[in-house]
């Protein structure tokens, strides 16, 4: 009887195991949070480079040249003072090169002879040397009495008029330097600053310009606050337009990314699960596309458009958002993109 049972046993084919049944859910991609964290600013058109002009000397005005919104080009006349105080002292720094020279040539003729110290002809050499510096200082002063246009630009405003006495480095002209085209000037709050996203467009919209947005691009955050307002400066180059002004007034729509900075995802809030304390988990489908993983996370605020996603997901990766409780690591499913609004 055992025999028998022995040789049944041998007979008996073993069990097919049950063939594994997909699970269909659907799947969101994780995006970054940045598209979803905007905000509209206001700023001030400038030439990229305006400065404020002026003369190395105090005198009297003897001319200006120009009128503002004037176009000018590089080398141009633009203001000059009365130069009859720097051509006098001019001249008499040249005087004094020259005597200072003659004296120096005696006392080398006489110390060669023997019959100067040599402590003499240093106090002559000393003395040339003052002298010298005397002159190149009053050249200079009468080379900048006159006042010419470093760059191709445009006279922003006139700070002074014809017979006004003005004193050394007093503005006369604010000279908007031409090379480095317009920018939108935008001041942002500390937050907003720290996490500027440096896109590469950025949509501007300036009324002077029409209703059409221009694209625009940031070249420069501030590093430091301005001490009357507490705020950063955001430079945006505007593309070149001639029918822009410095002054205008423009809005532009920038990108900031939350939490300090840090670059965030964002994921639909039903793909979340086991949450607790700042992490959580997600389902993610893998590069097949036909089963999935269990993935922790840390995760950030939750809005109206999902849940910040600190770390533990990339952008394009694909998340389960439906059939949660069915799943399991490494669960077979068939997959379906939610439709995009």
């Amino acid at each position: 009887m055992v025999i028998l049972l022995a040789v049944a046993a041998c007979g008996e084919k073993p069990a097919t195991p049950a063939a594994e049944t997909p699970v269909p859910i659907r799947v969101a991609e994780v995006v970054s949070a940045d598209a979803a964290n905007t905000f509209r600013a206001a700023g001030t058109v400038r030439l990229r480079r305006e400065i404020d002009l002026g003369f190395t000397t105090p005198g009297r005005v003897a001319s200006i040249a120009v009128e503002e919104g004037a176009r000018v080009r590089r080398g141009q006349l633009l203001a000059s003072l009365d130069a009859t105080m720097v051509a006098a002292d001019l001249s008499a720094a040249s005087a004094e090169r020259t005597r200072a020279a003659a004296d120096l040539s005696r006392a080398k003729e006489l110390f060669a002879k023997g019959w100067v110290t040599r402590a003499r002809l240093e106090s002559a050499e000393a003395a040339y040397r003052a002298a010298a510096a005397t002159t190149s200082s009053a050249r200079f002063a009468a080379n900048t009495a006159r006042i010419v246009a470093p760059a191709d630009g445009v006279i922003l405003r006139r700070f002074a008029e014809v017979n006004q006495v003005v004193d050394a480095g007093t503005p006369v002209l604010a000279f908007g330097d031409g090379r480095d085209g317009f920018v939108l000037r935008v001041p942002v709050s500390d937050v907003q600053a720290s996490g500027i996203v440096q896109t590469g467009s950025v949509p501007i919209d300036i009324a002077a310009l029409g209703p059409a947005p221009v694209a625009a691009r940031i070249i420069e955050v501030a590093g430091r606050a301005d001490d009357r307002t507490g705020t950063f400066a955001v430079e945006l180059a505007l593309p070149p337009d001639p029918a822009l002004r410095s002054g205008q007034i423009g809005h532009a729509v920038l990108a900031v990314r939350s939490n300090g900075g840090r670059e965030s995802m964002l994921v639909p809030s039903s793909a979340v699960f086991a949450a607790r304390a700042g992490e959580a988990f997600v389902y993610v489908l893998d590069e097949a596309g036909t089963r999935v993983k269990a993935r922790q996370i840390v995760t950030g605020a939750a809005g109206d458009n999902g849940i910040a996603v600190l770390s533990g997901l990339k952008a394009g990766e694909r998340v389960a958002v439906t059939g949660i409780s069915r799943l399991s690591e490494g669960s077979l499913v068939t997959p379906t993109p939610v439709p995009k609004a």
